[in-house]
Protein backbone atom coordinates (compact mmCIF):
# COMPACT_ATOMS: atom_id res chain seq x y z
CA UNK A 1 0.00 0.00 0.00
CA UNK A 2 2.79 2.55 0.65
CA UNK A 3 4.75 1.75 -2.66
CA UNK A 4 1.67 2.09 -4.24
CA UNK A 5 0.59 5.70 -2.83
CA UNK A 6 4.80 6.70 -3.54
CA UNK A 7 3.73 5.97 -7.27
CA UNK A 8 0.66 7.29 -7.25
CA UNK A 9 2.32 10.71 -5.92
CA UNK A 10 5.10 10.25 -8.24
CA UNK A 11 2.66 10.26 -11.49
CA UNK A 12 1.13 13.22 -10.00
CA UNK A 13 3.74 15.35 -8.69
CA UNK A 14 7.02 13.98 -10.21
CA UNK A 15 9.67 12.54 -8.33
CA UNK A 16 10.97 15.91 -6.44
CA UNK A 17 8.20 17.40 -4.74
CA UNK A 18 7.63 17.69 -0.91
CA UNK A 19 4.71 16.02 -1.00
CA UNK A 20 6.46 13.04 -1.74
CA UNK A 21 9.39 13.61 1.03
CA UNK A 22 6.67 13.98 3.30
CA UNK A 23 5.41 10.37 2.36
CA UNK A 24 8.89 9.18 2.74
CA UNK A 25 9.65 10.61 5.94
CA UNK A 26 6.51 8.82 7.16
CA UNK A 27 7.53 5.70 5.71
CA UNK A 28 11.19 5.35 7.20
CA UNK A 29 9.67 6.70 11.03
CA UNK A 30 7.94 3.05 10.53
CA UNK A 31 10.72 1.71 9.23
CA UNK A 32 12.83 2.97 12.37
CA UNK A 33 9.99 1.36 15.14
CA UNK A 34 10.42 -2.19 13.21
CA UNK A 35 14.02 -1.79 13.95
CA UNK A 36 14.91 -1.54 10.12
CA UNK A 37 17.65 1.00 10.40
CA UNK A 38 19.54 1.01 7.33
CA UNK A 39 16.62 1.09 5.25
CA UNK A 40 15.20 4.02 7.32
CA UNK A 41 18.42 6.10 6.86
CA UNK A 42 18.49 5.44 3.17
CA UNK A 43 14.59 6.82 2.99
CA UNK A 44 15.34 9.69 4.88
CA UNK A 45 18.34 10.43 2.91
CA UNK A 46 16.23 10.49 0.12
CA UNK A 47 14.05 12.75 1.44
CA UNK A 48 16.41 15.38 2.26
CA UNK A 49 17.45 15.40 -0.78
CA UNK A 50 14.26 15.83 -2.31
CA UNK A 51 13.60 18.81 0.67
CA UNK A 52 17.04 20.16 -0.08
CA UNK A 53 16.55 20.65 -3.81
CA UNK A 54 12.50 21.73 -3.60
CA UNK A 55 12.68 24.06 -0.27
CA UNK A 56 16.27 24.80 0.44
CA UNK A 57 17.95 23.89 3.35
CA UNK A 58 16.53 26.33 5.95
CA UNK A 59 13.03 24.56 6.15
CA UNK A 60 11.57 23.51 9.16
CA UNK A 61 10.33 20.23 6.87
CA UNK A 62 14.56 19.51 5.88
CA UNK A 63 15.15 20.10 9.47
CA UNK A 64 13.00 17.77 10.57
CA UNK A 65 14.05 15.22 8.16
CA UNK A 66 17.84 15.81 9.33
CA UNK A 67 16.84 15.57 13.13
CA UNK A 68 15.37 12.38 12.12
CA UNK A 69 18.17 10.60 10.41
CA UNK A 70 20.74 11.59 13.36
CA UNK A 71 18.59 9.60 15.27
CA UNK A 72 19.00 6.54 13.26
CA UNK A 73 22.54 6.73 12.88
CA UNK A 74 22.68 7.26 17.00
CA UNK A 75 20.85 4.31 17.08
CA UNK A 76 23.20 2.56 14.71
CA UNK A 77 26.16 3.44 16.36
CA UNK A 78 27.19 6.15 14.16
CA UNK A 79 27.80 8.82 16.82
CA UNK A 80 29.89 11.32 15.01
CA UNK A 81 27.62 11.36 12.03
CA UNK A 82 24.65 11.65 14.84
CA UNK A 83 26.57 14.64 16.15
CA UNK A 84 26.88 16.45 13.03
CA UNK A 85 23.50 15.59 12.09
CA UNK A 86 21.94 17.16 15.30
CA UNK A 87 23.81 19.81 15.09
CA UNK A 88 22.93 20.93 11.70
CA UNK A 89 19.33 20.45 12.33
CA UNK A 90 20.04 22.72 15.55
CA UNK A 91 21.71 25.59 13.86
CA UNK A 92 18.40 25.37 11.36
CA UNK A 93 15.75 25.26 14.22
CA UNK A 94 17.18 27.99 16.03
CA UNK A 95 17.53 30.14 12.97
CA UNK A 96 13.63 29.28 12.00
CA UNK A 97 12.23 29.44 15.52
CA UNK A 98 14.79 30.83 18.00
CA UNK A 99 16.39 29.50 21.10
CA UNK A 100 13.56 28.79 22.85
CA UNK A 101 11.43 26.69 20.60
CA UNK A 102 10.78 23.10 21.76
CA UNK A 103 12.35 21.49 18.50
CA UNK A 104 15.48 23.64 19.43
CA UNK A 105 15.36 21.61 23.08
CA UNK A 106 14.55 18.64 21.55
CA UNK A 107 17.22 18.30 19.10
CA UNK A 108 19.25 19.38 21.99
CA UNK A 109 18.85 16.72 23.96
CA UNK A 110 19.31 14.19 21.72
CA UNK A 111 22.51 16.11 20.65
CA UNK A 112 23.41 15.90 24.59
CA UNK A 113 23.00 12.13 23.89
CA UNK A 114 25.41 11.20 21.00
CA UNK A 115 27.73 13.38 22.65
CA UNK A 116 27.62 11.38 25.97
CA UNK A 117 27.64 8.32 23.87
CA UNK A 118 31.66 9.69 22.52
CA UNK A 119 32.04 10.48 26.30
CA UNK A 120 31.88 14.29 26.14
CA UNK A 121 30.16 14.68 29.46
CA UNK A 122 30.23 17.89 29.92
CA UNK A 123 29.09 19.57 26.91
CA UNK A 124 26.21 16.62 26.66
CA UNK A 125 24.91 17.63 30.42
CA UNK A 126 25.28 21.57 29.63
CA UNK A 127 23.45 21.09 26.29
CA UNK A 128 20.63 18.55 28.63
CA UNK A 129 20.02 21.13 30.99
CA UNK A 130 19.62 24.12 28.79
CA UNK A 131 17.26 21.98 26.81
CA UNK A 132 15.26 20.76 30.10
CA UNK A 133 14.91 24.31 31.18
CA UNK A 134 13.32 25.35 27.58
CA UNK A 135 11.17 22.82 28.02
CA UNK A 136 9.84 23.21 31.79
CA UNK A 137 9.44 26.53 30.28
CA UNK A 138 7.59 25.75 26.94
CA UNK A 139 5.75 23.14 27.28
CA UNK A 140 5.96 22.73 31.90
CA UNK A 141 7.21 20.37 34.36
CA UNK A 142 4.32 17.35 33.58
CA UNK A 143 4.58 17.05 29.51
CA UNK A 144 6.23 13.63 28.26
CA UNK A 145 8.76 15.63 26.46
CA UNK A 146 10.14 17.18 29.83
CA UNK A 147 10.43 13.94 31.19
CA UNK A 148 12.34 12.26 28.09
CA UNK A 149 14.60 15.07 28.85
CA UNK A 150 15.01 14.79 32.56
CA UNK A 151 15.72 10.82 31.64
CA UNK A 152 18.49 11.99 29.44
CA UNK A 153 19.81 13.71 31.72
CA UNK A 154 19.37 11.17 34.37
CA UNK A 155 21.97 8.81 31.64
CA UNK A 156 24.55 11.29 31.45
CA UNK A 157 24.71 12.31 35.37
CA UNK A 158 24.73 8.16 36.15
CA UNK A 159 27.65 8.06 33.21
CA UNK A 160 29.53 11.07 35.15
CA UNK A 161 28.97 9.21 37.90
CA UNK A 162 26.99 11.47 39.80
CA UNK A 163 24.51 9.09 41.59
CA UNK A 164 22.18 11.02 43.43
CA UNK A 165 21.74 13.61 40.80
CA UNK A 166 20.68 11.10 38.48
CA UNK A 167 18.21 9.70 40.93
CA UNK A 168 16.29 12.64 41.53
CA UNK A 169 16.38 13.37 37.17
CA UNK A 170 15.10 9.59 37.21
CA UNK A 171 12.68 10.07 40.43
CA UNK A 172 11.22 13.08 38.26
CA UNK A 173 11.23 11.99 34.94
CA UNK A 174 8.94 8.34 36.40
CA UNK A 175 6.57 10.90 38.21
CA UNK A 176 5.82 12.50 34.64
CA UNK A 177 5.34 9.35 32.93
CA UNK A 178 3.24 7.63 35.35
CA UNK A 179 1.04 10.27 35.00
CA UNK A 180 0.82 11.08 31.29
CA UNK A 181 -2.48 9.75 29.60
CA UNK A 182 -2.51 6.35 29.88
CA UNK A 183 1.27 5.53 29.60
CA UNK A 184 1.59 4.08 33.11
CA UNK A 185 4.91 2.46 34.38
CA UNK A 186 4.28 -0.82 32.22
CA UNK A 187 5.55 1.52 29.18
CA UNK A 188 8.83 0.69 28.09
CA UNK A 189 10.53 4.27 28.78
CA UNK A 190 9.34 3.86 32.33
CA UNK A 191 10.56 0.21 32.40
CA UNK A 192 14.34 1.61 30.77
CA UNK A 193 13.97 4.60 33.39
CA UNK A 194 13.46 2.02 36.51
CA UNK A 195 16.22 -0.03 35.21
CA UNK A 196 18.73 3.04 35.28
CA UNK A 197 17.38 3.92 38.72
CA UNK A 198 17.76 0.64 40.11
CA UNK A 199 21.80 0.87 38.80
CA UNK A 200 22.11 4.26 40.50
CA UNK A 201 21.09 2.79 44.25
CA UNK A 202 23.27 -0.12 43.48
CA UNK A 203 26.40 2.00 42.47
CA UNK A 204 25.49 4.09 46.23
CA UNK A 205 25.37 1.15 47.85
CA UNK A 206 21.64 1.68 48.49
CA UNK A 207 20.85 -2.54 47.85
CA UNK A 208 17.36 -2.27 49.50
CA UNK A 209 16.47 0.65 47.02
CA UNK A 210 17.69 -1.10 44.47
CA UNK A 211 16.04 -4.56 44.96
CA UNK A 212 12.90 -2.66 45.66
CA UNK A 213 12.55 -1.20 42.37
CA UNK A 214 13.94 -5.03 40.75
CA UNK A 215 10.69 -6.24 42.12
CA UNK A 216 9.06 -3.16 40.87
CA UNK A 217 10.31 -4.06 37.13
CA UNK A 218 9.67 -8.13 37.18
CA UNK A 219 5.56 -7.51 38.76
CA UNK A 220 4.99 -4.92 35.79
CA UNK A 221 7.29 -7.12 32.92
CA UNK A 222 6.21 -10.69 34.51
CA UNK A 223 9.31 -12.47 35.14
CA UNK A 224 13.07 -12.60 35.27
CA UNK A 225 12.59 -13.52 31.72
CA UNK A 226 11.63 -10.54 29.94
CA UNK A 227 13.72 -7.95 32.34
CA UNK A 228 16.50 -6.94 30.18
CA UNK A 229 19.00 -4.06 30.54
CA UNK A 230 18.76 -0.63 28.99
Amino acid sequence: ASQKAEDLIKQNYGDSHVVLASALNNKALLYKKMGRLKDAGKIYQTAIGIYKSAVGIEHQSYATAVHNLALVERLEGNSDEAIRLFSEALDIRRKLNGNEHVDVAITMHNLGSALRDTGDLERAKDLQEKALLILRRRVGTEHIVTAACMNALGLTLKRAENYAEAVEMYLKALGVQERWRDVGLKHEDCIATLHNLAECYDQMGKKQQADSVRETIMSLVGGEDSYGSS
